[in-house]
């Protein structure tokens, strides 16, 4: 489940950070149409769940109003088993994505959350970063003005690993309140 980035911001969000990716091309960054604040990562999931899940989501979103978000600090870890990844964290909108992502996980009953694993909204912008495009990443938001967009919508996305990384399939998509 996510909170996909309006097509307008997410091109504005990748237009900003062109001279980081021409400094970094061997990072992948994450195009416009994958930019999103994940809410609840549900893993493999078997089709005939998909309509519930369907039902459970759109129970949560008729309770959440749409927000306003905008990042902050630049953030991320290198591990060198993994690669590295590289996000945005929200200066405005936080607590929103996050009572947003509790209520989900407690329709949806996938245990994501817990007393120890708090919600920690971000917008993951590259995978395989190292510490030089991090480093450049934190300068960068440190300097530059905030992004910014209307979260309104959750979206349930199945994801196809491939090759070249993974494909987002939109299963469905749930309007927050006005």
């Amino acid at each position: 489940m996510a909170a996909p980035l309006p097509a307008a911001a997410a091109e504005k969000a990748w237009d900003a950070l062109a001279p980081i990716r021409s400094d970094h091309p061997r990072v992948r960054w994450l195009p416009p149409q994958k930019l999103h604040l994940t809410l609840v990562f549900l893993g493999p999931t078997d089709q005939p769940r998909v309509a519930a899940l369907a039902a459970a989501t759109g129970r949560v979103a008729a309770r959440h109003a749409a927000y306003e978000v905008a990042t902050a600090e630049a953030g991320g870890r290198i591990d060198e088993f993994r690669g590295g990844v590289a996000w945005l964290r929200l200066r405005e909108g936080g607590r929103a994505t996050a009572d947003l992502a509790l209520d989900l996980d407690v329709e949806l009953d996938s245990r994501t959350y817990d007393d120890r694993r708090r919600p920690r909204p971000h917008l993951t912008v590259a995978r395989g970063a190292t510490d030089e495009a991090l480093a450049d990443l934190r300068t960068w938001a440190a300097r530059e003005p905030p992004l910014a967009w209307l979260v309104d919508r959750i979206v349930l996305f199945r994801s196809h690993t491939d090759p070249g990384g993974s494909r987002y399939e939109e299963l469905g998509s749930w309007p927050l309140i006005d």
